[in-house]
């Protein structure tokens, strides 16, 4: 009788090890990304240029790769970069000024897992501009995050477009044009 009581003990704390080892391994660091867009990239005239971002989960290497070519070379017309990585690409202009959200649980995460990420990047298609810190320095241009193994809840990355660069904010970045 003792051992049947031990057994099943046994059994339901395997189950939940077990259970708690699939959540643990279904939530890696599957970020919802917010992206806005500063009210400062409008125009004298209030008009917003059209501006792409992409975010997708990349190994070091392909990393590397993306910060050695740069923004200009990632963003051309048959580079071949955007095709390999499968990034989910923000369209902003005009017509298109609210946030845009890319969800924890979208599809294209269990794609970017497959190949055992360790960078979520954001790279927004902004022009060149000369007063731009040179080579070895990062391009502002383009923001990183490391993916974190083992974690349930990943915080949220919220990012803001801006003239020259793309920032890391705290909140959930507005619609530029609320309150206009």
């Amino acid at each position: 009788m003792r051992h049947r009581f031990f057994f099943r003990n046994v059994s339901i704390r395997g189950c939940l090890v077990l259970a708690a080892g699939l959540l643990f391994s279904a939530c890696v660091s599957q970020q919802q990304v917010v992206v806005g867009i500063s009210r400062a990239l409008s125009s004298n005239d209030a008009l917003y240029p059209t501006i792409e971002v992409d975010v997708f989960a990349v190994s070091d290497e392909d990393l590397g790769a993306i910060k050695d070519a740069g923004v200009e070379t990632y963003f051309a017309p048959n580079s071949g970069f955007r095709e390999k990585l499968n990034p989910r690409t923000f369209f902003f202009s005009e017509e298109q000024t609210k946030p845009q959200v890319l969800v924890s649980r979208a599809e294209l995460w269990r794609r970017w897992l497959e190949k055992d990420p360790s960078t979520l990047v954001v790279i927004a298609g902004l022009p060149h501009d000369p007063d731009m810190p040179a080579a070895p320095a990062p391009d502002p241009r383009i923001l990183t995050f490391p993916i974190k193994k083992r974690v349930i809840f990943a915080p949220k990355v919220y990012v803001l477009v801006e003239p020259k660069k793309i920032v890391q904010v705290k909140k959930a970045p507005a619609n530029p044009k609320d309150g206009l």
